[in-house]
């Protein structure tokens, strides 16, 4: 996957080849990285138009802003409301001097030098897709930016922002000057990194392999691994939760029985206590239903029920429920009841 520090450096650079476009980047958030993408109003993409500021508040406090200037607008991304001593986390976007910033959204951009007709080259600025450094260090830092700022090169952990050039309109189309834009439609996304310890957290659920202490914790639980291997086909690799609502926490895992290949699942109760289904029928799950098991999650009565089982009667378990699911097809829960194990199918739209 290639990282958004690499994405804004290639599309800093494509930007700044005249009127060359880059392909549009994706705002998806990742386990290393944060996306936001900025919403408009119900199903229409976000605008601002005449005289008026653009804001919109992230979740951690950082307001995205599109100011008002004589021609356009300016990108900002400040680390708290724009008042006052606030800092705008872009600022370190190059270029920091001479040729337009990718920030800077002006109705001249778009027209020839005389204004005239569109920019087919002639005018050497960014055009629908804007790139910009988002600096997270920066915050609370009063601004601060090093030294020597025509030599500033983004840092690894620095984020990116684009905004997306959709519509916009002009209001003085007049030969000899200066284009002045008086509307803009724009999609925009800003990613930037995850603190190390949430990072480390999310790649380690997100990941297929399995360390050398989960095997630990399920040798200890009394996992035979000479006949059992942990295996998992997809993520999320084991799922942790107080199953049997005893305040401890309990880990589930797919298991390979060597001996033939045949899948089932560990349970790993309070770090001491272990179960082995799926090798036998125990209520609606077949012996055969982990192996052609698709996706897996789990989830409490009382929290947020998978969309797929609304409107489905749940049955009463003692703690948290297990979905297994073979998608689309086949939906079981899993789930611990008058201290013991409980499966119950709750859909079937194909035969097995």
């Amino acid at each position: 996957m290639r990282s958004p520090f690499l994405l804004c450096g290639l599309l800093i650079s494509v930007l700044y080849s005249g009127t060359a476009q880059a392909a549009e980047p994706q705002c998806a958030p990742s386990p290393s990285h944060e996306a936001v993408r900025i919403p408009g109003m119900g199903q229409e993409l976000p605008f601002v138009a005449g005289d008026r500021n653009f804001y919109h508040t992230l979740d951690n406090g950082w307001v995205f802003a599109l100011m008002r200037a004589e021609n356009g607008w300016l990108v900002r991304l400040y680390d708290r409301e724009p008042i006052g001593d606030a800092v705008d986390l872009t600022s370190l976007t190059p270029p920091l001097r001479g040729a337009p910033n990718p920030r800077d959204i002006f109705g001249w951009h778009f027209r020839n030098a005389d204004n005239t007709g569109p920019n087919e080259g002639d005018v050497n600025a960014p055009q629908s897709l804007r790139a910009f450094v988002i600096s997270p260090s920066l915050a609370g830092t009063g601004g601060f930016k090093p030294s020597g700022g025509q030599n500033f090169a983004p840092s690894p952990d620095d984020g990116i922002g684009w905004l997306k050039v959709v519509d916009f309109g002009l209001a003085n189309p007049k030969p000899g000057v200066p284009a002045r834009m008086n509307y803009l439609q724009f999609d925009a996304c800003l990613s930037w990194p995850r603190p190390p310890a949430e990072r480390d957290r999310l790649i380690d659920l997100a990941s297929v392999e399995f360390t050398v202490e989960d095997r630990e914790v399920f040798g200890a639980c009394g996992l035979d691994l000479d006949s059992y291997e942990l295996t998992a086909p997809f993520a999320p690799r084991q799922l942790s939760a107080d199953f049997d609502n005893d305040e401890a926490l309990d880990v589930v895992a797919r298991v390979r029985r060597k001996a033939d290949g045949k899948q089932g699942l560990a349970l790993c109760r309070a770090g001491t206590w272990l179960d082995i289904l799926g090798y036998e029928k125990l209520g609606d799950l077949r012996p055969e239903y982990i192996d052609q098991l698709e996706s897996w999650t789990w989830f409490s009565r009382d929290g947020d029920i998978p969309r797929q089982l609304t409107g489905f009667d749940l049955p009463v378990a003692g703690g948290p429920l297990i979905l297994l699911e073979r998608i689309e097809k086949e939906a079981i829960l899993l789930f611990r009841r008058e201290g013991e194990w409980h499966a119950t199918q709750i859909y079937r739209y194909v035969e097995p």
